[in-house]
């Protein structure tokens, strides 16, 4: 699992490796204010994002240790 951090490391990688914000967006359909604004935290990340990236979403849910049952 990687926190939000390290995917925008991946993104920052995978940005360089394709010559800069502009080149990235364009190979991958995006534009690019929406990949400065992930990049900088201002928006989520989408699906077709990770995709880019070779990565999925998963949820994750945990106990608090009450319950609210009647």
């Amino acid at each position: 699992m990687l926190t939000e951090d390290e995917v925008r490391a991946r993104l920052r990688a995978a940005i360089e490796q394709a010559g800069g914000q502009r080149k990235f967006a364009e190979a991958h359909g995006f534009t690019p204010s929406y990949v400065h604004d992930v990049l900088h935290g201002k928006r989520g990340f989408a699906d077709r994002i990770l995709q880019a990236l070779g990565l999925e979403r998963v949820e994750r849910y945990r106990e608090t240790g009450r319950s609210e049952e009647s």
